[in-house]
């Protein structure tokens, strides 16, 4: 009985071992991965840097974007009434308007956006509307 008692004692520590060193890796050693996507159109020119985050508490994964927009245009000073769309494989993932600023460059944060692998691979397309003009700019990997 005693050595029945020893194997289940050691089979239970091993699994615990291994569910902690899964948490583990999941949790804090999962690499952050980085990646940039860029594209240009005739007045636009636009960079959007993915940073995929760690799993969250439902093994999803997240990632926090930031795009860049440079106005490639002439001169026109202070921009107003801008519009601007980003959509991927799978529709819209956020529309906006009402930017203003210099456009060097015009940063938009996006955040808890999940980009699959997929996604990545397809890119993203990015829609500016500018006194009524509409320019797209397809965004894909370095």
């Amino acid at each position: 009985m005693k050595k029945n008692g020893r194997t289940a004692l050691f089979l239970w520590v091993s699994l615990w071992v291994i569910f902690i060193g899964a948490c583990l890796y999941f949790f804090l050693l999962l690499p952050e991965k980085t990646m940039t996507l860029t594209g240009s159109s005739a007045h636009w020119k636009a960079e959007n840097v993915v940073h995929v985050q760690k799993l969250d508490s439902n093994f999803r994964t997240s990632s926090v974007d930031e795009l860049k927009v440079w106005w490639m245009g002439s001169t026109l000073g202070e921009f107003s009434g801008v519009q601007y769309e980003i959509s991927g494989l799978h529709g819209t993932i956020m529309k906006g308007n009402g930017a203003s600023g210099s456009f060097n460059p015009w940063v938009i944060h996006l955040t808890d956006i999940l980009l699959s692998e997929p996604q990545l691979e397809y890119g993203l397309v990015v829609t500016m509307t500018l006194n009524g003009s509409t320019e797209t700019i397809h965004l894909q990997r370095q």
